[in-house]
């Protein structure tokens, strides 16, 4: 059964391709050969599909095939070392929008998760809810201590639908890297496997939980921000809770007027929010759009729905301030240093070719006024270029740019004129200070000593043991050739060829032979000879074709 329900869905997500004039991409992904017992519908294109762009035309097929698509999506519109700005931008405009689902079956996700009726836990609960996503929804409650919280509960099947997806989207990867050019350097294998863990992440509420606790006390000392306090008691996998907090999100800009609130001040003072998450503590926010950040009457801002969220560790974060630091100040030594200490180099990177593609990026930016520099458009640039040369960046990375991008345009739509960079250069003494600090040295030293050390310990065994080894002529050395696998697997392939072509024509040989001198009663009732003469020529045509169609004849 579950099987059978893969094939349905997979038919669906092929057949929704081919209706928005996609059915080139089956073809040149090879998918019907490898999944013929799937029947495709017509490859008939949704009509008015050719007066739309590709980009948009991809974002209305993961839009149709629901919420893991979408989530899918919204991962890509942050790799623009992946795909092209164009399919960038309007994949940043998927929408994980849903109808809500019954409130009686969210009262029986409740009652299965925290054991007692929802009219039990809590003095009153809503039944429409606040909003409604993929994942779950959003119900307003009070308990009975009096309490007003909001109580998040998970859309009942959705994990057995993510599930699937994953597993579908899993054999997609599998196949378009194995047998495309694009699958071979995009690696999409690689990009389902952080997509599946982000995804399983989310549909674990206690996750969500921990990352507003943690998020929570690396923001205690700026009072202008706040994080809604977790109720542990009333959360689960499939049940958080959380303080309710009153205020006006930033996605109503009218209501945020009429109550007087100065949309130059929220800027700033999220600007600073996030750059405190990012630079000081490593560890963000990352899906800042304007439902899920909001303001209450005395001008504080305060975050919701913490699902995604970035972590980046000390050296990681060294290295992005050390980048940030030589793109303000046009040193391109330390912009090349930070960006290859932050990215893993790969025997293909250029380093020269690096250096130039970074120094033009750099001319780019050295006549523009800082106030006008779009500082996530810049990092989505130096993606692209380490992608270019073969620099592998950290997921974390990615996910950085697109929350920088997020915000700019959030900031861009309250308060055109400002710009993050205005806030970044001041900061740039605090970096600096930061990189230089004694606090930080010695740290430093501690880390190096320590490792210094353990290599003395274990050297004088290692070094023993090579010894011994070489005089006892037991000293072996692994040599690998790039690409002798594959020049074997060739070689192989042609010595079975030609004991084919031998076997073969031995067998039509021979057979001819017994046609002209056997003359034997047996043969004559029964035309063995014959039958086994049409069976060689039938083996011989299927080899030739086989040659034929692999085009190394």
């Amino acid at each position: 059964m579950e099987r059978r329900k893969r094939f349905k869905r997979f038919q669906k997500i092929i057949n929704t391709l081919v209706r928005h004039g996609f059915g080139q991409i089956i073809h040149d992904f090879r998918i019907e050969e490898f999944f013929e017992h799937i029947r495709l519908a017509p490859r008939r294109e949704k009509k008015g599909a050719e007066e739309l762009s590709k980009p948009v035309r991809l974002r209305m097929v993961l839009e149709e095939l629901g919420p893991t698509f979408i989530k899918f999506g919204q991962l890509l519109s942050t790799r623009a070392d992946v795909l092209p700005p164009a399919y960038v931008k309007e994949l940043r405009r998927l929408q994980d929008q849903v109808p809500p689902f019954s409130f009686a079956e969210a009262k029986k996700t409740i009652k299965n998760e925290l054991h007692y009726d929802p009219e039990f836990l809590f003095e009153s609960i809503t039944e429409t809810p606040m909003a409604a996503a993929s994942i779950g929804q959003v119900h307003e409650a009070l308990l009975t201590e009096g309490e007003k919280v909001v109580v998040k509960v998970q859309r009942p099947g959705i994990r057995k639908t993510i599930e699937q997806d994953v597993a579908i989207l899993e054999e997609i990867a599998s196949i378009v890297d194995r047998y495309t050019t694009i699958g071979k350097m995009y690696r999409f294998k690689d990009i389902v496997e952080e997509f599946k863990l982000i995804i399983f992440q989310e549909l674990n509420f206690h996750h969500e939980g921990r990352n507003a606790e943690r998020l929570q006390k690396s923001l205690a000392d700026e009072d202008y921000v706040y994080i809604p306090a977790v109720y542990w008691s009333y959360t689960t996998q499939k049940v958080l809770t959380l303080e309710h907090v009153d205020g006006i999100t930033l996605n109503e800009p009218e209501k945020l007027r009429e109550k007087g609130h100065s949309t130059r001040e929220l800027v700033e003072k999220l600007t600073r929010a996030y750059l405190k998450q990012i630079f000081v503590s490593g560890f963000f926010h990352g899906d800042p759009h304007p439902g899920n950040i909001g303001v209450t009457d005395d001008g504080t801002l305060y975050l919701l729905d913490f699902g995604i969220a970035g972590s980046i560790n000390e050296d990681q974060r060294s290295s992005f301030n050390r980048l940030v630091l030589g793109f303000f100040s046009r040193d391109i030594e330390q912009v090349l240093h930070a960006i290859m200490k932050l990215g893993v180099i790969t025997e293909d990177t250029d380093e020269r070719h690096l250096r130039w593609d970074l120094e033009r990026l750099q001319e780019k930016y050295f006549e523009i006024p800082l106030k006008d520099v779009n500082f996530g458009h810049a990092l989505h640039e130096l993606i692209e270029i380490s992608f270019k040369q073969k620099v592998i960046l950290p997921p974390e990375f990615t996910l950085l740019a697109k929350t920088f991008l997020t915000l700019e345009g959030l900031i861009s739509e309250l308060e055109p004129d400002f710009s993050i960079a205005e806030l970044l250069e001041p900061l740039k003494k605090d970096l600096l200070r930061s990189e230089i600090s004694v606090k930080k040295i010695s740290s430093q030293l501690t880390r190096n000593v320590s490792r210094y050390a353990r290599l003395l310990e274990i050297f004088p065994d290692r070094m023993v043991s090579f010894l011994e080894k070489s005089a006892d002529g037991k000293l072996k050395f692994r040599v690998e050739v790039s690409e002798l696998n594959h020049v074997l697997h060739r070689l192989n392939n042609m010595v079975n060829r030609i004991s084919f072509s031998i076997v073969l024509a031995s067998l039509i040989v021979g057979l001819c032979l017994i046609l002209q001198f056997v003359e034997a009663p047996l043969f004559i009732r029964f035309p063995i000879a014959e039958i086994g003469f049409i069976i060689a020529a039938m083996m011989g045509f299927w080899w030739l074709w086989a040659i034929l169609r692999s085009g190394r004849l």
